[in-house]
Protein backbone atom coordinates (compact mmCIF):
# COMPACT_ATOMS: atom_id res chain seq x y z
CA UNK A 1 0.00 0.00 0.00
CA UNK A 2 2.34 2.80 -1.19
CA UNK A 3 1.82 6.41 -0.28
CA UNK A 4 1.38 9.16 -2.88
CA UNK A 5 4.65 10.53 -4.23
CA UNK A 6 3.04 13.14 -6.46
CA UNK A 7 2.15 15.94 -4.08
CA UNK A 8 1.17 19.05 -6.08
CA UNK A 9 2.84 21.19 -3.43
CA UNK A 10 6.40 19.95 -4.06
CA UNK A 11 7.31 22.79 -6.50
CA UNK A 12 6.41 25.28 -3.74
CA UNK A 13 9.49 24.22 -1.79
CA UNK A 14 11.59 26.24 -4.25
CA UNK A 15 9.44 29.40 -3.90
CA UNK A 16 11.09 32.17 -1.87
CA UNK A 17 8.26 32.55 0.64
CA UNK A 18 8.59 28.84 1.51
CA UNK A 19 12.39 28.83 1.53
CA UNK A 20 12.25 31.52 4.22
CA UNK A 21 9.79 29.60 6.40
CA UNK A 22 10.67 28.65 9.95
CA UNK A 23 12.44 31.83 11.11
CA UNK A 24 12.02 32.75 14.76
CA UNK A 25 9.85 35.64 15.88
CA UNK A 26 11.94 37.60 18.38
CA UNK A 27 10.01 40.85 18.21
CA UNK A 28 6.50 42.13 17.60
CA UNK A 29 7.36 43.47 14.14
CA UNK A 30 9.17 40.30 13.14
CA UNK A 31 6.29 38.15 14.38
CA UNK A 32 3.83 40.15 12.30
CA UNK A 33 6.05 39.98 9.23
CA UNK A 34 6.45 36.23 9.57
CA UNK A 35 2.71 35.76 9.98
CA UNK A 36 2.16 37.83 6.81
CA UNK A 37 4.26 35.27 4.95
CA UNK A 38 2.28 32.44 6.54
CA UNK A 39 -0.90 33.84 4.95
CA UNK A 40 0.88 33.99 1.59
CA UNK A 41 2.01 30.38 1.92
CA UNK A 42 -1.48 29.24 2.91
CA UNK A 43 -2.91 30.83 -0.24
CA UNK A 44 -0.30 29.20 -2.44
CA UNK A 45 -1.00 25.76 -0.95
CA UNK A 46 -4.72 25.69 -1.59
CA UNK A 47 -4.43 27.37 -4.98
CA UNK A 48 -1.78 24.86 -6.03
CA UNK A 49 -4.23 22.11 -5.10
CA UNK A 50 -6.98 23.87 -7.03
CA UNK A 51 -9.28 23.69 -4.02
CA UNK A 52 -12.71 25.16 -4.78
CA UNK A 53 -15.69 26.40 -2.80
CA UNK A 54 -17.54 23.24 -3.80
CA UNK A 55 -14.67 21.07 -2.47
CA UNK A 56 -15.00 22.75 0.91
CA UNK A 57 -18.77 22.69 1.11
CA UNK A 58 -19.15 19.11 -0.15
CA UNK A 59 -16.11 17.62 1.63
CA UNK A 60 -14.67 16.11 -1.52
CA UNK A 61 -11.67 13.74 -1.47
CA UNK A 62 -9.49 16.70 -2.47
CA UNK A 63 -10.55 18.57 0.68
CA UNK A 64 -9.46 15.68 2.91
CA UNK A 65 -6.29 14.88 0.96
CA UNK A 66 -4.86 18.39 1.24
CA UNK A 67 -4.55 17.80 5.00
CA UNK A 68 -2.21 14.87 4.36
CA UNK A 69 0.17 16.96 2.24
CA UNK A 70 3.64 17.04 3.88
CA UNK A 71 3.90 20.75 2.97
CA UNK A 72 1.80 21.31 6.09
CA UNK A 73 4.86 20.60 8.24
CA UNK A 74 7.22 22.79 6.25
CA UNK A 75 5.66 25.57 8.31
CA UNK A 76 2.75 24.80 10.63
CA UNK A 77 1.54 28.40 10.76
CA UNK A 78 0.39 28.38 7.13
CA UNK A 79 -1.71 25.24 7.54
CA UNK A 80 -3.26 26.65 10.73
CA UNK A 81 -4.32 29.75 8.86
CA UNK A 82 -5.53 27.74 5.87
CA UNK A 83 -7.79 25.43 7.89
CA UNK A 84 -9.36 28.31 9.83
CA UNK A 85 -9.95 30.30 6.66
CA UNK A 86 -11.30 27.48 4.49
CA UNK A 87 -12.96 24.96 6.77
CA UNK A 88 -14.25 27.10 9.62
CA UNK A 89 -14.90 30.46 7.96
CA UNK A 90 -15.76 29.62 4.33
CA UNK A 91 -17.31 26.29 5.32
CA UNK A 92 -19.62 27.84 7.92
CA UNK A 93 -20.60 30.94 5.92
CA UNK A 94 -21.01 28.87 2.77
CA UNK A 95 -23.54 26.57 4.44
CA UNK A 96 -25.86 29.59 4.84
CA UNK A 97 -25.13 31.18 1.46
CA UNK A 98 -27.49 29.34 -0.90
CA UNK A 99 -30.18 32.07 -0.89
CA UNK A 100 -27.99 34.97 0.20
CA UNK A 101 -26.03 36.68 -2.60
CA UNK A 102 -24.02 38.82 -0.16
CA UNK A 103 -22.68 35.70 1.56
CA UNK A 104 -21.90 34.12 -1.79
CA UNK A 105 -19.91 37.23 -2.73
CA UNK A 106 -18.03 37.13 0.60
CA UNK A 107 -17.16 33.45 0.13
CA UNK A 108 -15.89 34.23 -3.38
CA UNK A 109 -13.69 37.03 -2.01
CA UNK A 110 -12.31 34.62 0.57
CA UNK A 111 -11.60 31.93 -2.03
CA UNK A 112 -9.92 34.57 -4.22
CA UNK A 113 -7.89 35.77 -1.19
CA UNK A 114 -9.35 39.26 -1.37
CA UNK A 115 -10.60 38.82 2.20
CA UNK A 116 -9.44 36.82 5.22
CA UNK A 117 -11.77 34.56 7.18
CA UNK A 118 -11.68 33.82 10.92
CA UNK A 119 -13.77 31.82 13.40
CA UNK A 120 -14.35 33.16 16.92
CA UNK A 121 -15.88 30.66 19.32
CA UNK A 122 -13.69 30.10 22.38
CA UNK A 123 -13.60 32.76 25.11
CA UNK A 124 -10.74 33.46 27.51
CA UNK A 125 -12.81 32.63 30.57
CA UNK A 126 -14.71 29.63 29.25
CA UNK A 127 -12.38 27.52 27.12
CA UNK A 128 -14.25 24.52 25.74
CA UNK A 129 -17.42 25.35 27.67
CA UNK A 130 -18.90 26.82 24.50
CA UNK A 131 -22.55 26.57 25.56
CA UNK A 132 -21.92 29.11 28.33
CA UNK A 133 -20.35 31.84 26.20
CA UNK A 134 -20.89 35.38 27.49
CA UNK A 135 -20.51 37.34 24.23
CA UNK A 136 -23.94 38.75 23.41
CA UNK A 137 -25.68 39.91 20.24
CA UNK A 138 -28.79 41.84 21.21
CA UNK A 139 -31.56 42.38 18.67
CA UNK A 140 -32.54 46.05 18.30
CA UNK A 141 -36.00 47.41 17.35
CA UNK A 142 -34.74 48.28 13.86
CA UNK A 143 -33.56 44.73 13.22
CA UNK A 144 -29.86 45.40 13.79
CA UNK A 145 -27.76 43.82 16.54
CA UNK A 146 -25.37 45.08 19.21
CA UNK A 147 -22.39 42.75 19.69
CA UNK A 148 -20.74 43.03 23.07
CA UNK A 149 -18.11 41.37 25.26
CA UNK A 150 -19.48 42.16 28.75
CA UNK A 151 -16.16 41.49 30.50
CA UNK A 152 -12.61 40.30 29.85
CA UNK A 153 -13.59 36.69 30.40
CA UNK A 154 -15.85 37.01 27.34
CA UNK A 155 -13.03 38.14 25.03
CA UNK A 156 -12.48 35.71 22.17
CA UNK A 157 -9.20 33.83 22.66
CA UNK A 158 -6.66 32.59 20.08
CA UNK A 159 -7.99 33.33 16.56
CA UNK A 160 -5.49 35.48 14.60
CA UNK A 161 -7.58 38.62 14.13
CA UNK A 162 -4.97 41.40 13.84
CA UNK A 163 -4.77 43.29 10.51
CA UNK A 164 -2.50 41.71 7.89
CA UNK A 165 -1.63 42.25 4.23
CA UNK A 166 -4.03 45.17 3.86
CA UNK A 167 -6.91 42.71 3.33
CA UNK A 168 -10.24 43.01 5.17
CA UNK A 169 -10.93 40.31 7.73
CA UNK A 170 -14.37 38.84 8.39
CA UNK A 171 -15.15 36.39 11.16
CA UNK A 172 -17.88 34.01 12.22
CA UNK A 173 -18.46 35.23 15.78
CA UNK A 174 -20.45 32.91 18.05
CA UNK A 175 -22.62 34.86 20.46
CA UNK A 176 -25.62 34.50 22.74
CA UNK A 177 -28.60 35.89 20.84
CA UNK A 178 -30.69 38.17 23.06
CA UNK A 179 -34.23 39.06 21.98
CA UNK A 180 -35.94 41.31 24.50
CA UNK A 181 -35.06 39.74 27.84
CA UNK A 182 -34.81 36.22 26.44
CA UNK A 183 -31.68 34.27 25.61
CA UNK A 184 -32.23 32.47 22.32
CA UNK A 185 -29.06 30.34 22.32
CA UNK A 186 -25.59 30.48 20.78
CA UNK A 187 -25.74 31.71 17.18
CA UNK A 188 -23.20 32.59 14.44
CA UNK A 189 -22.79 36.17 13.20
CA UNK A 190 -20.63 37.45 10.33
CA UNK A 191 -18.60 40.42 11.55
CA UNK A 192 -15.96 42.51 9.81
CA UNK A 193 -13.06 42.77 12.27
CA UNK A 194 -10.62 45.00 10.39
CA UNK A 195 -9.85 46.49 6.99
CA UNK A 196 -6.38 44.98 6.79
CA UNK A 197 -4.74 48.04 8.34
CA UNK A 198 -6.91 49.09 11.29
CA UNK A 199 -9.42 47.32 13.51
CA UNK A 200 -13.05 48.26 12.96
CA UNK A 201 -14.82 50.62 15.33
CA UNK A 202 -15.16 49.37 18.93
CA UNK A 203 -13.19 46.17 18.21
CA UNK A 204 -9.75 45.58 19.71
CA UNK A 205 -7.24 42.76 19.18
CA UNK A 206 -4.33 42.18 21.55
CA UNK A 207 -1.44 40.22 20.01
CA UNK A 208 -0.59 37.15 22.12
CA UNK A 209 3.13 36.34 22.46
CA UNK A 210 4.22 33.52 20.15
CA UNK A 211 3.95 29.89 21.25
CA UNK A 212 7.23 28.39 22.39
CA UNK A 213 8.79 26.21 19.72
CA UNK A 214 6.02 26.63 17.16
CA UNK A 215 6.11 28.73 14.01
CA UNK A 216 4.53 32.13 14.67
CA UNK A 217 0.84 32.79 14.08
CA UNK A 218 -0.63 36.17 15.00
CA UNK A 219 -2.92 34.76 17.69
CA UNK A 220 -4.91 37.41 19.50
CA UNK A 221 -7.46 38.24 22.19
CA UNK A 222 -10.43 39.97 20.55
CA UNK A 223 -12.88 42.19 22.42
CA UNK A 224 -16.14 43.80 21.29
CA UNK A 225 -17.48 46.98 22.87
CA UNK A 226 -21.09 47.47 21.73
CA UNK A 227 -20.42 46.93 18.04
CA UNK A 228 -23.39 47.69 15.80
CA UNK A 229 -24.13 44.95 13.26
CA UNK A 230 -26.55 45.00 10.33
CA UNK A 231 -29.58 42.70 10.33
CA UNK A 232 -27.82 40.50 7.76
CA UNK A 233 -25.00 39.68 10.19
CA UNK A 234 -26.95 36.80 11.73
CA UNK A 235 -26.46 33.51 9.92
CA UNK A 236 -29.85 31.83 9.94
CA UNK A 237 -33.20 33.10 11.22
CA UNK A 238 -33.87 34.78 14.57
CA UNK A 239 -36.66 32.29 15.23
CA UNK A 240 -39.37 32.59 17.83
CA UNK A 241 -37.93 30.28 20.47
CA UNK A 242 -34.53 29.46 21.99
CA UNK A 243 -32.29 27.06 20.10
CA UNK A 244 -31.44 23.77 21.80
CA UNK A 245 -28.07 22.23 22.60
CA UNK A 246 -28.57 19.84 19.70
CA UNK A 247 -29.24 22.82 17.40
CA UNK A 248 -25.91 24.28 18.53
CA UNK A 249 -24.05 21.03 17.83
CA UNK A 250 -25.47 20.94 14.31
CA UNK A 251 -24.56 24.61 13.78
CA UNK A 252 -20.92 24.03 14.69
CA UNK A 253 -20.73 21.12 12.23
CA UNK A 254 -17.53 22.49 10.68
CA UNK A 255 -15.72 22.01 13.99
CA UNK A 256 -16.39 18.28 13.71
CA UNK A 257 -15.02 18.41 10.18
CA UNK A 258 -11.95 20.23 11.50
CA UNK A 259 -11.49 17.69 14.27
CA UNK A 260 -10.98 14.98 11.67
CA UNK A 261 -9.16 17.07 9.08
CA UNK A 262 -6.69 18.69 11.48
CA UNK A 263 -5.98 15.43 13.28
CA UNK A 264 -5.07 13.83 9.95
CA UNK A 265 -2.07 16.18 9.85
CA UNK A 266 -0.53 13.66 12.24
CA UNK A 267 0.09 11.42 9.23
CA UNK A 268 2.60 13.60 7.33
CA UNK A 269 4.12 14.78 10.62
CA UNK A 270 4.91 11.24 11.72
CA UNK A 271 6.12 10.33 8.24
CA UNK A 272 8.62 13.21 8.25
CA UNK A 273 9.79 12.51 11.80
CA UNK A 274 10.23 8.79 11.13
CA UNK A 275 12.07 9.51 7.86
CA UNK A 276 14.52 11.85 9.62
CA UNK A 277 15.15 9.49 12.55
CA UNK A 278 15.66 6.48 10.29
CA UNK A 279 17.97 8.15 7.77
CA UNK A 280 20.03 9.75 10.54
CA UNK A 281 20.30 6.41 12.32
CA UNK A 282 21.69 4.84 9.13
CA UNK A 283 24.30 7.60 8.83
CA UNK A 284 25.33 7.89 12.49
CA UNK A 285 27.88 5.24 13.49
CA UNK A 286 29.38 4.23 16.82
CA UNK A 287 32.09 1.87 18.02
CA UNK A 288 35.71 1.24 17.07
CA UNK A 289 37.60 -0.03 15.22
CA UNK A 290 34.61 -1.23 13.16
CA UNK A 291 31.81 1.33 13.68
CA UNK A 292 28.22 0.29 13.02
CA UNK A 293 25.14 2.44 12.31
CA UNK A 294 23.00 3.03 15.37
CA UNK A 295 19.95 1.64 13.52
CA UNK A 296 21.46 -1.80 14.15
CA UNK A 297 20.52 -1.51 17.85
CA UNK A 298 17.10 -2.70 18.96
CA UNK A 299 16.73 0.39 21.19
CA UNK A 300 16.82 2.49 18.03
CA UNK A 301 14.71 0.14 15.95
CA UNK A 302 11.70 -0.11 18.26
CA UNK A 303 10.69 3.60 18.28
CA UNK A 304 11.59 4.17 14.62
CA UNK A 305 10.00 1.02 13.20
CA UNK A 306 6.93 1.61 15.37
CA UNK A 307 6.57 5.14 14.02
CA UNK A 308 6.85 3.88 10.44
CA UNK A 309 4.24 1.20 11.13
CA UNK A 310 1.95 3.82 12.63
CA UNK A 311 2.09 5.92 9.46
CA UNK A 312 0.88 3.03 7.32
CA UNK A 313 -1.82 2.15 9.83
CA UNK A 314 -2.91 5.77 10.26
CA UNK A 315 -3.19 6.15 6.50
CA UNK A 316 -5.52 3.14 6.41
CA UNK A 317 -7.53 4.37 9.40
CA UNK A 318 -7.87 7.81 7.80
CA UNK A 319 -9.60 6.31 4.76
CA UNK A 320 -12.07 4.44 6.93
CA UNK A 321 -12.71 7.35 9.31
CA UNK A 322 -13.55 9.65 6.40
CA UNK A 323 -15.84 6.99 4.94
CA UNK A 324 -17.72 6.66 8.24
CA UNK A 325 -17.84 10.42 8.78
CA UNK A 326 -19.21 11.27 5.34
CA UNK A 327 -21.80 8.49 5.31
CA UNK A 328 -25.02 10.41 4.49
CA UNK A 329 -27.11 8.26 6.84
CA UNK A 330 -24.72 8.63 9.79
CA UNK A 331 -26.16 10.48 12.78
CA UNK A 332 -24.40 13.41 14.38
CA UNK A 333 -23.45 11.32 17.47
CA UNK A 334 -21.99 8.62 15.22
CA UNK A 335 -19.87 11.20 13.38
CA UNK A 336 -18.80 12.71 16.68
CA UNK A 337 -17.73 9.26 17.87
CA UNK A 338 -15.59 8.61 14.79
CA UNK A 339 -13.85 12.00 14.91
CA UNK A 340 -13.11 11.61 18.62
CA UNK A 341 -11.74 8.08 18.26
CA UNK A 342 -9.64 9.09 15.28
CA UNK A 343 -8.22 12.20 16.90
CA UNK A 344 -7.48 10.44 20.20
CA UNK A 345 -5.57 7.70 18.42
CA UNK A 346 -3.54 9.63 15.87
CA UNK A 347 -2.63 12.45 18.23
CA UNK A 348 -1.41 10.03 20.89
CA UNK A 349 0.60 8.12 18.30
CA UNK A 350 2.12 11.25 16.79
CA UNK A 351 2.98 12.93 20.08
CA UNK A 352 4.53 9.82 21.62
CA UNK A 353 6.48 9.04 18.46
CA UNK A 354 7.85 12.56 18.15
CA UNK A 355 8.99 12.51 21.77
CA UNK A 356 10.64 9.10 21.44
CA UNK A 357 12.26 9.87 18.08
CA UNK A 358 13.61 13.16 19.39
CA UNK A 359 15.29 11.30 22.25
CA UNK A 360 16.80 8.79 19.84
CA UNK A 361 18.52 11.65 18.00
CA UNK A 362 20.43 12.53 21.16
CA UNK A 363 21.54 16.15 21.35
CA UNK A 364 20.49 16.64 17.73
CA UNK A 365 16.90 15.97 18.75
CA UNK A 366 16.83 19.10 20.90
CA UNK A 367 17.16 21.63 18.07
CA UNK A 368 14.35 22.90 15.90
CA UNK A 369 16.50 22.84 12.75
CA UNK A 370 16.01 19.08 12.82
CA UNK A 371 12.22 19.55 12.58
CA UNK A 372 11.00 16.94 15.06
CA UNK A 373 10.74 19.13 18.18
CA UNK A 374 9.16 21.95 16.18
CA UNK A 375 6.57 19.56 14.78
CA UNK A 376 5.92 18.32 18.31
CA UNK A 377 5.24 21.90 19.46
CA UNK A 378 2.88 22.46 16.54
CA UNK A 379 1.08 19.21 17.33
CA UNK A 380 0.34 20.28 20.88
CA UNK A 381 -1.86 22.97 19.39
CA UNK A 382 -3.71 20.47 17.21
CA UNK A 383 -4.45 18.31 20.27
CA UNK A 384 -6.44 21.24 21.67
CA UNK A 385 -7.77 22.77 18.45
CA UNK A 386 -11.29 21.83 17.28
CA UNK A 387 -11.93 20.09 20.60
CA UNK A 388 -9.44 19.04 23.28
CA UNK A 389 -8.78 15.29 23.00
CA UNK A 390 -9.36 14.60 26.69
CA UNK A 391 -12.63 16.53 26.85
CA UNK A 392 -13.89 14.88 23.67
CA UNK A 393 -12.94 11.48 25.08
CA UNK A 394 -14.73 12.10 28.39
CA UNK A 395 -17.93 12.97 26.57
CA UNK A 396 -17.72 10.01 24.18
CA UNK A 397 -16.82 7.44 26.85
CA UNK A 398 -19.68 8.61 29.09
CA UNK A 399 -22.22 8.41 26.27
CA UNK A 400 -21.05 4.94 25.23
CA UNK A 401 -21.12 3.66 28.80
CA UNK A 402 -24.67 4.95 29.17
CA UNK A 403 -25.68 3.19 25.97
CA UNK A 404 -26.78 6.31 24.09
CA UNK A 405 -25.25 4.95 20.89
CA UNK A 406 -22.59 2.48 19.77
CA UNK A 407 -19.49 2.44 17.60
CA UNK A 408 -18.94 -0.01 14.70
CA UNK A 409 -18.61 -3.54 16.09
CA UNK A 410 -15.32 -5.46 15.78
CA UNK A 411 -14.77 -7.32 12.54
CA UNK A 412 -12.62 -9.88 14.37
CA UNK A 413 -14.10 -10.26 17.89
CA UNK A 414 -11.49 -12.82 18.96
CA UNK A 415 -8.50 -10.63 18.11
CA UNK A 416 -6.37 -9.52 21.04
CA UNK A 417 -7.24 -5.85 20.54
CA UNK A 418 -10.98 -6.56 20.28
CA UNK A 419 -10.88 -8.63 23.47
CA UNK A 420 -9.05 -5.80 25.20
CA UNK A 421 -11.65 -3.27 24.08
CA UNK A 422 -14.47 -5.48 25.31
CA UNK A 423 -12.76 -6.18 28.63
CA UNK A 424 -11.99 -2.61 29.65
CA UNK A 425 -15.49 -1.47 28.70
CA UNK A 426 -17.10 -4.25 30.71
CA UNK A 427 -15.08 -3.16 33.75
CA UNK A 428 -16.18 0.45 33.40
CA UNK A 429 -19.80 -0.40 32.57
CA UNK A 430 -20.00 -2.41 35.78
CA UNK A 431 -18.73 0.55 37.78
CA UNK A 432 -21.04 2.98 35.96
CA UNK A 433 -24.05 0.73 36.60
CA UNK A 434 -23.13 0.28 40.25
CA UNK A 435 -22.50 3.93 41.13
CA UNK A 436 -24.27 5.95 38.42
CA UNK A 437 -22.84 8.63 36.08
CA UNK A 438 -23.30 11.46 38.59
CA UNK A 439 -21.47 9.77 41.47
CA UNK A 440 -18.14 10.63 43.02
CA UNK A 441 -16.92 7.15 42.20
CA UNK A 442 -17.71 7.68 38.52
CA UNK A 443 -15.75 10.94 38.50
CA UNK A 444 -12.85 9.41 40.40
CA UNK A 445 -12.51 6.05 38.65
CA UNK A 446 -14.04 6.33 35.17
CA UNK A 447 -13.42 9.88 33.96
CA UNK A 448 -9.61 9.50 34.31
CA UNK A 449 -9.85 6.36 32.14
CA UNK A 450 -11.97 7.96 29.42
CA UNK A 451 -9.11 8.56 27.02
CA UNK A 452 -7.84 5.00 27.58
CA UNK A 453 -11.30 3.64 26.80
CA UNK A 454 -11.50 5.61 23.57
CA UNK A 455 -7.99 4.55 22.60
CA UNK A 456 -8.94 0.90 23.17
CA UNK A 457 -11.63 1.26 20.50
CA UNK A 458 -9.25 3.15 18.24
CA UNK A 459 -6.45 0.59 18.46
CA UNK A 460 -8.88 -2.13 17.37
CA UNK A 461 -10.36 -0.04 14.55
CA UNK A 462 -6.94 1.07 13.34
CA UNK A 463 -5.63 -2.49 13.19
CA UNK A 464 -8.76 -3.65 11.37
CA UNK A 465 -8.35 -0.80 8.87
CA UNK A 466 -4.75 -1.88 8.27
CA UNK A 467 -5.89 -5.41 7.50
CA UNK A 468 -8.64 -4.18 5.19
CA UNK A 469 -6.23 -1.89 3.31
CA UNK A 470 -3.59 -4.63 2.97
CA UNK A 471 -0.92 -2.92 5.03
CA UNK A 472 2.13 -5.23 5.10
CA UNK A 473 1.52 -7.85 7.78
CA UNK A 474 4.80 -7.10 9.56
CA UNK A 475 3.82 -3.45 10.01
CA UNK A 476 0.39 -4.46 11.27
CA UNK A 477 2.11 -6.81 13.75
CA UNK A 478 4.38 -4.03 15.00
CA UNK A 479 1.32 -1.85 15.51
CA UNK A 480 -0.50 -4.62 17.39
CA UNK A 481 2.42 -5.09 19.78
CA UNK A 482 2.62 -1.34 20.34
CA UNK A 483 -1.10 -1.25 21.24
CA UNK A 484 -0.79 -4.24 23.56
CA UNK A 485 2.11 -2.60 25.41
CA UNK A 486 -0.10 0.45 26.08
CA UNK A 487 -2.08 -1.65 28.60
CA UNK A 488 0.11 -4.67 29.18
CA UNK A 489 -1.33 -5.25 32.65
CA UNK A 490 -4.81 -6.03 31.30
CA UNK A 491 -3.49 -8.77 29.00
CA UNK A 492 -1.58 -10.32 31.90
CA UNK A 493 -4.61 -10.20 34.22
CA UNK A 494 -6.84 -11.66 31.51
CA UNK A 495 -4.39 -14.55 31.04
CA UNK A 496 -4.08 -13.89 27.30
CA UNK A 497 -0.36 -13.12 27.23
CA UNK A 498 2.78 -13.13 29.33
CA UNK A 499 5.50 -10.51 29.38
CA UNK A 500 7.87 -12.99 27.76
CA UNK A 501 5.37 -13.72 24.98
CA UNK A 502 4.91 -9.99 24.26
CA UNK A 503 8.67 -9.52 24.14
CA UNK A 504 8.94 -12.44 21.70
CA UNK A 505 6.19 -10.95 19.50
CA UNK A 506 7.99 -7.60 19.35
CA UNK A 507 11.38 -9.19 18.73
CA UNK A 508 10.05 -11.31 15.86
CA UNK A 509 8.37 -8.28 14.27
CA UNK A 510 11.56 -6.22 14.48
CA UNK A 511 13.68 -8.96 12.94
CA UNK A 512 11.22 -9.41 10.08
CA UNK A 513 10.88 -5.66 9.49
CA UNK A 514 14.58 -4.81 9.28
CA UNK A 515 15.25 -5.99 5.68
CA UNK A 516 12.23 -4.09 4.33
CA UNK A 517 12.43 -0.91 6.38
CA UNK A 518 14.37 1.14 3.85
CA UNK A 519 11.72 0.41 1.23
CA UNK A 520 8.89 1.31 3.63
CA UNK A 521 10.54 4.56 4.74
CA UNK A 522 11.17 5.63 1.14
CA UNK A 523 7.62 4.52 0.35
CA UNK A 524 6.24 7.26 2.58
CA UNK A 525 7.39 9.72 -0.08
CA UNK A 526 8.30 12.63 2.19
CA UNK A 527 12.01 12.99 1.39
CA UNK A 528 11.59 16.39 -0.37
CA UNK A 529 9.88 17.78 2.76
CA UNK A 530 12.52 16.58 5.23
CA UNK A 531 14.88 19.54 5.53
CA UNK A 532 16.87 18.53 8.64
CA UNK A 533 20.59 19.08 8.00
CA UNK A 534 21.53 15.86 9.82
CA UNK A 535 20.15 13.76 6.96
CA UNK A 536 23.45 13.66 5.06
CA UNK A 537 27.12 14.53 5.50
CA UNK A 538 26.89 17.15 2.76
CA UNK A 539 23.87 18.95 4.22
CA UNK A 540 25.43 18.88 7.70
CA UNK A 541 28.75 20.29 6.46
CA UNK A 542 26.92 23.04 4.58
CA UNK A 543 24.83 23.83 7.66
CA UNK A 544 27.91 24.11 9.91
CA UNK A 545 29.80 26.18 7.34
CA UNK A 546 27.01 28.75 7.41
CA UNK A 547 26.85 29.09 11.20
CA UNK A 548 28.00 32.35 12.77
CA UNK A 549 31.67 31.80 13.56
CA UNK A 550 33.80 33.32 16.34
CA UNK A 551 37.49 33.46 15.45
CA UNK A 552 40.70 34.39 17.17
CA UNK A 553 41.62 38.04 17.19
CA UNK A 554 44.05 39.34 14.53
CA UNK A 555 47.67 39.05 15.69
CA UNK A 556 48.07 42.76 16.37
CA UNK A 557 45.00 42.71 18.66
CA UNK A 558 45.67 39.40 20.38
CA UNK A 559 45.48 39.33 24.14
CA UNK A 560 48.84 39.53 25.92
Amino acid sequence: MPFSHNWPSEPLLAVDVFRAAGANANSRNNALALSDNAYKRAELIWKTWGLTFEDILNLTPKFWKIHNDPIAWHDGSSITIMTIHLNLAVGTIGSYAQDRPELQALCKDMMDCKAIGQFLLTEAGHGLDATNLETTATLQPDGTFILNSPNRFASKYMPPTVPVLGKPCYAVVWSQLIVGDEKRGIRPFVVQLNDGVHMCKNITAKLIPTRHGATPVNHAITHFNNVKLPSTALLGPVGDKPSTHDDFLVAIWRISVGTLALASLALPATQIAAHIAYKYSLRRKVGAPNPVPIISFRTQQIPIFTAVAQTYVIEALTKHAIKYFTDPVASHPARHAITTIYKAIVMEHAQASHFNLSERLGAQGLFDYNQIVTQFAEMRGIVIAEGDVLVLSIRLASELLQGRYAVPAPLYPQSLLAQHEKGVFEECRALAKKYGPRSTQYADYILPRSKDLVEAIGHRMAHESAVAEHVPQILADIYEVFAIKKDIGWYLEAGLLTRARIADMENAAMISAFPNMNEWVDGMGVAPYAKAPILSEASWDNFVDNMYTFREAPEERAFM
